[in-house]
């Protein structure tokens, strides 16, 4: 699920590089950083990257974290 702007483009700024949804749309920014996405603030004002795993991975049921 991508969040949209106003103008009904889904905000790609917050998707990891590589994604399908960057590279049709390109980067389209987040109108309202301070709403949402849990994560992406929780990243900046820890200074690190987290990363959710993948159902697929067994070996953790808590979010991954990276220092950056």
């Amino acid at each position: 699920m991508l969040f949209c702007n106003s103008e009904g483009l889904p905000i790609t700024e917050h998707l990891p590089e590589g994604h399908e949804g960057r590279e049709i749309y390109g980067i389209v920014e987040d109108p309202h950083p301070d709403k949402g996405r849990a994560f992406a603030r929780l990243e900046k004002i820890q200074g690190r990257r987290i990363e959710k795993e993948r159902e697929d991975d067994d070996d953790e049921e808590s979010p991954k974290s990276q220092s950056t």
